[in-house]
């Protein structure tokens, strides 16, 4: 079976905060939902591109990395870089700023951009990003989508779902 790819942001793992403001009474309650909604869909060898805002604290980074399935890419935030350490010790990969997926046409990034890499070229490019809940995806205006864990049931989900979803847009809109 091919490995599949898949995207998420802000999970927080640990982050009280977080937690409560997503429905639950601690942060480990909410911590070990998301572990089995990703481990449900994610397989061992699948790539998980995660777009920053991972963990609150390098206790919390540790216990999701040991309990998640895939291979784990990480486009730090401001809240990741204090937590490189630990990444480090479990072979994430890390980077900030943008990464460009050129063999999928996508831009991965966790703050939302108005102009990326190859936006209006021909061919389609897609840009994919977390942070802040407000930029919502509308393919109506551009090819856009915001991974952002609360915005997808705290799930991964999968570049193949978001590139069905980009192609059902279009023909609905011919």
């Amino acid at each position: 079976m091919a490995k599949m790819i898949y995207v998420i942001s802000d999970t927080f793992f640990g982050r009280h905060s977080s937690a409560k403001k997503r429905g639950f009474e601690t942060s480990e309650d909410m911590d070990q939902a998301i572990i089995d909604k990703w481990n449900s869909k994610v397989g061992e060898n699948d790539i998980v591109w995660h777009l920053g805002n991972f963990a609150w604290d390098i206790i919390s980074a540790e216990n999701a990395l040991i309990q998640l399935n895939g291979n784990i890419n990480l486009i730090m935030s401001e809240y990741d870089l204090g937590l490189k350490e630990i990444y480090d010790t479990h072979n994430a990969v890390q980077m900030q700023g943008y990464y460009i997926l050129e063999s999928k046409g996508c831009v991965l990034s966790h703050w939302p951009m108005v102009n990326w890499p190859a936006k209006n070229h021909s061919s389609p490019s897609m840009h994919l990003h977390g942070n802040n809940k407000e930029y919502k995806s509308d393919l109506n205006k551009e090819n856009r989508f915001n991974v952002n864990c609360e915005l997808w049931s705290l799930e991964p989900v999968s570049l193949e779902s978001l590139k069905e979803i980009t192609q059902m847009v279009k023909e609905q809109d011919c």
